[in-house]
C-alpha cells in the first residue's frame, strides 16, 4: 500500500498540481453547500420533485471526467480537476443526507447531532490525508517508481 502511495504522490509537478486543485475543489464545495443548505435551508423542486445535490455533484463529476480524458492542455486538465473536485464535493454531502433517510414517512432531513458526527468524519478523514501526503512526500526519494 506504502509503494502504491509512494508511486501516486511521485507524479510530476504539474500532476501534483492537479491533485491539489481536486481537494481545494471538494473542500470548497463541500463547505459551501453544508453552509449554504444549513442556513437557508432551500431546496430545488422541479415539477414537484426534490432534486438533490447529489445529481448536480455526479453531472458535475461526469464532466470533469470526460474533459480530463479528453483535454491535453494544461487549462483543460485544470477545468477538469475543479470540477471532479466540485462533484465530489456534492455528492459526499449529499451521502450524509441520503444515511439519514430513515425517518417513518422517509422524509430526509438532517439532525444537527447526526449531521455533526458525519462532518467530524469527514474533517478527520481529510486531516489524516493531509497528513498521510505529508509523511509520504517527507520520506519518499523523490524518484518515480514502476508499477
Amino acid at each position: 500500500m506504502v509503494r502504491f502511495l509512494k508511486w501516486v504522490f511521485n507524479f510530476h509537478e504539474e500532476k501534483r498540481k492537479l491533485l491539489h486543485i481536486i481537494l481545494i475543489a471538494f473542500l470548497l464545495s463541500f463547505f459551501v453547500i453544508r453552509g449554504y443548505s444549513t442556513l437557508t435551508g432551500n431546496s430545488i423542486f422541479i415539477n414537484g420533485y426534490h432534486i438533490h445535490h447529489f445529481y448536480f455533484g455526479m453531472f458535475f463529476a461526469s464532466v470533469g471526467g470526460i474533459l480530463g480524458v479528453l483535454s491535453r492542455e494544461r487549462k483543460g486538465l485544470r477545468i477538469a480537476s475543479a470540477l471532479i473536485g466540485i462533484g465530489i464535493g456534492l455528492f459526499a454531502d449529499e451521502i450524509g443526507l441520503l444515511l439519514n433517510c430513515t425517518t417513518a414517512n422517509r422524509q430526509c432531513l438532517y439532525a444537527f447531532p447526526g449531521f455533526l458526527d458525519f462532518a467530524v468524519y469527514i474533517a478527520s478523514a481529510i486531516l489524516a490525508l493531509v497528513i498521510l501526503v505529508g509523511l509520504i512526500e517527507e520520506y519518499s526519494d523523490n524518484e518515480p517508481l514502476e508499477m
